[in-house]
């Protein structure tokens, strides 16, 4: 999505003029703050495409307020609002956060009070090595779980164990190190009632969270 809006503004910008014009005008003033205060905010990682629509906008606005062939002050006011909009709303949705995306590792399983991995986990990290692979742009945080049986300082410990065990799994498999993070939150965080036998087998499991 990114790129169209970038593609779509280059495009609108160079057509006539054969040059970017720079934003660095007054009327951009108050688009240029907006897209700045945007992004400090994370507009970037939590609204990409509202804060690419922003400055591909601002940039067609420059070229169009630079322009020296006629002077279209409507226009420029429509682009200028629709810049100002877009940075806005990324602003707001990156202000309320946005949750990174979560792999579950299905299938993943470890000995019973133990960090060792079962040898039915290996299909499943094979696959998170293939997807890792793959996508070689990102960084992962590998977070274990455990349910809530036993002491709470234990479960944090053993889920701490956990996550380095997966992680020393994917690095052993040729992902960079430098990628990763192991993370163990025990019993903090379940997904299911802690009261049922299949509420703890949901809640003890293994993510890879996307940094």
């Amino acid at each position: 999505m990114k790129r169209i809006f970038l593609l779509a503004a280059c495009t609108a910008m160079t057509a006539c003029a054969g040059h970017v014009a720079s934003t660095d005008i007054s009327e951009l003033d108050g688009v240029r703050a907006a897209i700045q205060k945007a992004k400090a905010a994370g507009a970037e990682r939590c609204a990409p495409a509202l804060q690419a629509k922003a400055v591909a906008t601002m940039y067609h606005a420059a070229h169009e307020i630079s322009d020296e062939v006629g002077s279209h002050p409507d226009e420029d006011a429509d682009l200028i609002a629709t810049a100002l909009k877009a940075a806005n709303q990324a602003y707001a949705k990156a202000k309320k956060g946005c949750s990174p995306e979560v792999i579950t590792l299905e299938g993943v399983f470890f000995e019973t009070n133990s960090a060792d991995l079962t040898a039915s986990s290996t299909a499943t990290l094979d696959r998170a090595v293939k997807t890792l692979q793959k996508r070689s742009n990102i960084n992962v945080e590998v977070a274990a779980h455990t349910d809530s049986m036993g002491q709470a300082a234990y479960n944090l410990d053993l889920s701490n164990r956990r996550a380095a065990s997966v992680m020393d799994y994917l690095v052993a498999h040729g992902i960079k190190a430098s990628r990763l993070s192991a993370k163990g939150y025990g019993e903090t965080q379940p997904r299911a009632d802690n009261g049922t036998a299949a509420g703890r087998a949901k809640n003890r499991r293994v993510e890879l969270r996307i940094q």
